[in-house]
């Protein structure tokens, strides 16, 4: 599965247009009594307690929170407008599958039922999950607490084909936003939920891949799932024929759609329009193949055969090695997905762990069904969480979307690292050399002549922050050249292989990333990022050999400086590595970078550290980049992050803000007025796909782009002759680094292809020759991209995309890649709900910055909860209600156990023989001793009574828990009360007629005087 969740705050009719406008017109011939969607509603457990068929009147009416099976409404949505975007209606994430799959079924009906029962399994799984863990808040602002969902609602919109009419199965698994908790209709916690996206896509990635109906199904078609990638081995060649097809159309699609609105200002299409715009679509250029029955199938065999397509002669792959789930060891799972975790962040939330566990399993090749799979995920995790402990104090609200715990492991490297800045500091200020006579220093501001004398010294530790724009490679050139004039040595390095190609391309000196030099010095990790070191002799994992130390040419001499460039991007286990190999060669270290940049991608926070241990940071705050003096300014403004609605107010006003009316229409914006070489950054991959297959259709219809040989990249988009792409793994053999960018200059039949590097500034630019695999899997489109891979460029024009996944590290990248103009686009109602959402994406700060600032961000989030509130408190009533009453039940099914028993059709037994065949029965049912023990009572004891009296407790029990769950927690509390308040005046009667009964009676006459008192 790809793609998170997202938030659609249309209404019912919007809801309508946007899912019958992501399919194509053949779907229509799948729909059956008029239905477009199915409701499922699910309970506390994760039991699904209703399903409906909805119609289409009726899907938008849920959509405008109306309960489908009562009728009810659930509250009323608040509209977009003065300042505030609209309710959400619903959260959405797509149950998808690989192209070869969609093909599979195309071509065998028998396999297209087996991948609709796959995809239904894995939107089964992930409802149950979300019923599970999906929360809201009751209560208060300052003591809210965040209790579990009792009622869920989910909508599935199931397609056959993408909205431009190729094979495409997919299922649009709608979250609505209203769920009943304590009593009420309440909002669905998004922030949960978008915690909960990673473990939902490895989840229903899993239950496709493991599925074994479907293995066996396409096994018997002569087709092969592979249970890692989830494709079919053999068809997954022909994912490009399908995916060129589908590009054809979308570019014919989106032009009749202009045309039409064109003609239609102010409208949108309906359903009847669209249908009809795709169909003239497809019929365009090919108008024998467009699909207006059922055999569309038959023409996408048709398209695959003229791709090369032929059953006869398709080879058959190797069986996959798949394992059974009781082949694994739970133990090992649990402990590599902590691992994992470890090496991603400082702290974690549980459905992090739940994630990697999923994904383990996909990796290790498991074919189960998913209720196994369900109950292997569950144990693993528990397991996995035994090991982790919480950052937040004891007793402290601990949400499962909170991230909060962490490992011994995080807490023993976090803390040498420290330790080894620690030792970095001097007790004096070392000597600054001067930069006087050198060529490089001339023109530096005092900001950079200060931090490049720094950088030039002895100072064992060096801390350099820049802000974007400020001229740190300037600065840099100019200490490099100041120390070497001392005798001493600059190596540079730089976190990622393309910072340090920069690097070295700007500073005209060799340069290479920090894995590379800790690598060649015997460091080394695995697939879960665990560090080890070998010795000397040892045999290194990768090549099979011994390791025979460091090579001559990358060992490091004493008093070396090592510049880590980029250092806000450095995570901690690479830079322990790093200071480690420091301190044995008694080098110097000066790290150069940008803390409102984007952080590593691991555990991060070692500019942090290493700025508070060090005590003194260089700071450069005069920023070149810009044209506009203004604008320099207004960055430095965005960088410090204190002010988010005057630097929006500032960006207006020069004119830079562009707000749309929704995705769809900024997306087409961006493709159509970006130029060549613009910088284009979103926040999520799944939007710069989208954005990529805009641009590239529009370049292909400017002829700058040939579509007539293409190759397919990891993005699942066509590549041609003068598309611009990415590389995104390192290849030394190839020559090409990840966010490498090129530019395709040409696709060979085998679908490797030619590329010319870019965007380096040199005249002469390397070409390179990518093979076919590694075009499929690690290359892709690069017309727009995440920060990650804007970081770093200089252009004449930027456009920043910002959505609600846009954190402030992004929207500051974005905004400073332009020397001449930076656009914001917004998706809003009106400017000032723009600037709401900008003010919220400058507080989104996703760095991880080490366990101190990890420990600050888990007990701010549940600083305003509440562990023992009014819910809190009817939850435990409740529960011990449903244990009073399974207690009840249990004992009323002993004693009817006793009366079975005791039934011996056609005669009756004199009482003394009716006497023991109780006692007998009794126990045989409670038991010899424990009848023994309280002989008296089970004598006594009339079974048919007992049972009647029990199951009647028993009920009692369940109608007071139902009447507590339908009252908001002050009602149901006030209930709770009045109820223990009449069982304590019931007990105080009963012990007084108790009292009564036992004072002595005195027999005979009493005298007047002692009847009535003393006489007067």
């Amino acid at each position: 599965m790809r793609g998170g969740v997202t938030l659609f705050r249309g209404d019912g009719g919007a809801a309508r247009r946007y899912v019958e406008a992501d399919r194509s017109r053949a779907d229509d011939y799948y729909l059956t009594d008029a239905a477009v969607a199915e409701f499922v509603q699910l309970g506390r457990d994760g039991e699904v307690t209703a399903v409906r068929e909805l119609a289409p009147e009726a899907y938008a009416a849920w959509v405008d929170w109306a309960h489908p099976v009562t009728g009810e409404r659930l509250g009323v949505p608040r509209q977009a407008g003065e300042g505030r975007g609209g309710s959400p209606r619903f959260a959405e994430i797509v149950v998808n599958a690989p192209k070869s799959l969609s093909i599979a079924a195309a071509l065998h009906p028998e396999v297209s039922e087996a991948l609709d029962a796959a995809q239904q399994d894995a939107a089964a799984e992930i409802r149950r999950w979300l019923a599970v863990h999906s929360v809201t808040r009751v209560g208060p602002r300052g003591a809210q607490e965040v209790v579990p969902v009792e009622e869920l609602h989910t909508v599935a919109v199931g397609h056959r084909t993408s909205r431009s009419g190729d094979p495409h199965r997919h299922i649009h698994l709608q979250i609505g936003a209203r769920v009943r908790a304590a009593g009420a209709w309440r909002a669905l916690d998004t922030t949960a939920l978008f915690a909960q996206q990673g473990a939902i896509r490895a989840l229903g990635t899993t239950v496709i891949a493991a599925h074994p109906v479907l293995a066996k199904v396409l096994h018997r078609h002569g087709l092969t799932l592979d249970p890692a990638t989830g494709e079919v081995a053999e068809l997954q060649p022909f994912n490009a024929a399908m995916s060129k097809r589908a590009a054809q159309v979308e570019r014919n699609l989106a032009r009749l759609t202009a045309e039409w609105e064109a003609v239609h200002p102010g409208e949108t299409p309906g359903p009847a329009v669209t249908a009809r715009l795709q169909a003239k679509a497809w019929a365009h250029e090919r108008p024998a193949k467009k699909p207006t029955t059922r055999s569309e199938e038959a023409t996408w065999i048709a398209e695959l055969r003229q791709a090369g397509y032929d059953p006869a002669t398709l080879t058959r792959a190797a069986p996959p090695a798949v394992v059974a789930l009781d082949e694994l060891s739970i133990a090992e799972i649990a402990s590599r997905a902590l691992d994992r975790c470890a090496a991603g962040a400082s702290a974690w939330t549980t459905h992090t762990v739940t994630e990697h566990i999923t994904g383990l399993l996909t990796e290790y090749c498991v074919r189960a069904a998913g209720d196994e799979l369900r109950e292997f995920i569950a144990l693993a995790t528990r397991l996995a969480l035994e090991d982790c402990f919480s950052l937040l104090p004891p007793g402290a609200p601990a949400p499962e979307h909170v991230a909060h715990l962490t490992s011994v492991s995080v807490i023993g490297a976090e803390t040498e690292l420290r330790d080894l800045l620690a030792a970095r500091v001097a007790d004096a200020e070392p000597e600054r050399p001067s930069l006087g006579g050198l060529a490089q220093a001339d023109g530096l501001d005092p900001d950079q002549r200060e931090a490049a004398a720094a950088v030039a010294s002895r100072d064992p530790l060096v801390v350099v922050e820049g802000a974007a724009g400020a001229g740190k490679t300037t600065m840099l050139a100019a200490a490099i050249a100041a120390s070497e004039r001392e005798g001493r040595p600059v190596r540079v390095v730089a976190p990622t292989k393309k910072a340090a190609q920069v690097a070295a391309e700007e500073l005209d000196v060799p340069a290479d990333s920090v894995a590379a030099l800790v690598h060649a010095h015997g460091w080394r990790w695995n697939a879960d990022g665990v560090w080890t070191r070998l010795a000397p002799g040892a045999i290194d994992p990768e090549t099979g050999r011994s390791y025979n130390g460091s090579p001559a040419a990358v060992r490091i001499g004493r008093g070396e400086r090592i510049v880590v460039d980029e250092a806000g991007m450095l995570d901690q286990d690479t830079a322990l590595a790093l200071f480690t190999l420091a301190k044995e060669s008694d080098a110097t270290v000066a790290l150069v970078g940008d803390r409102a940049q984007l952080p590593s991608v691991g555990r991060g926070g070692v500019l942090d550290m290493a700025a508070q241990l060090r005590g003194r940071t260089w700071l450069m705050t005069s920023v070149h980049r810009f044209a506009d003096p203004a604008y320099a300014d207004l960055t430095i403004a965005m960088r410090d992050g204190r002010d988010p609605g005057a630097v929006f107010d500032q960006l207006t006003a020069l004119g830079l803000v562009r707000i749309h009316a929704d995705a769809d229409d900024a997306q087409a914006h961006i493709a159509v007025t970006a130029r060549d070489g613009d910088a284009i950054t979103v926040a999520t991959i799944e939007e710069a796909t989208a954005l990529n297959e805009r641009i590239r259709a529009r370049r292909m219809e400017q002829g700058v782009v040939d579509g007539t040989r293409t190759a397919t990249g990891s993005d699942r988009l066509s590549i041609g002759s003068g598309d611009l792409i990415q590389t995104r793994r390192n290849e030394t053999r190839l020559g090409v680094a990840n966010r490498q960018t090129w530019t395709v200059q040409q696709v060979e039949a085998d679908g490797s292809l030619w590329a010319r590097e870019t965007g380096t500034g040199r005249r002469s630019n390397t070409s390179v020759h990518l093979p076919a695999d590694y075009v499929a899997e690690h290359a892709h489109l690069a017309y727009a991209a995440t920060a990650y891979g804007a970081q770093g460029a200089t252009v004449t024009t930027s456009h920043t995309l910002l959505t609600d996944q846009t954190s402030a590290a992004a929207v500051y990248v974005g905004m400073t890649r332009g020397r001449q103009e930076n656009l914001l686009h917004v998706v809003a109602g009106d400017p000032a709900d723009a600037r709401e959402q900008f003010t919220a994406a400058m507080g989104r700060d996703r760095a991880d910055r080490g366990l101190a600032v990890a420990t600050d961000r888990a007990q701010e989030a549940v600083r305003s909860l509440v562990d023992d509130g009014p819910a809190r408190r009817v939850r435990d009533e409740i529960a011990a209600l449903i244990a009073r009453a399974e207690a009840a039940e249990r004992r009323a099914a002993q004693w009817g156990h006793v009366t079975d028993l005791l039934v011996l059709p056609g005669r009756r037994l004199p009482t003394p023989s009716l006497r023991s065949a109780r006692l007998a029965a009794m126990a045989r049912v409670f038991g010899v001793e424990q009848v023994r023990r309280a002989a008296g009572r089970f004598e006594r004891a009339n079974p048919d009574r007992e049972a009647r009296h029990w199951a009647k407790t028993a009920e009692s029990a369940r109608t007071e828990a139902k009447a507590l769950r339908s009252l908001a927690p002050r009602d149901a509390l006030a209930r709770i009360e009045r109820t223990r308040t009449a069982q304590a005046r019931k007990a105080a009667a009963r012990m007084a007629q108790n009292a009564e009964a036992q004072r002595p009676t005195i027999r005979g006459h009493v005298p007047r005087g002692e009847a009535y008192g003393p006489s007067l």
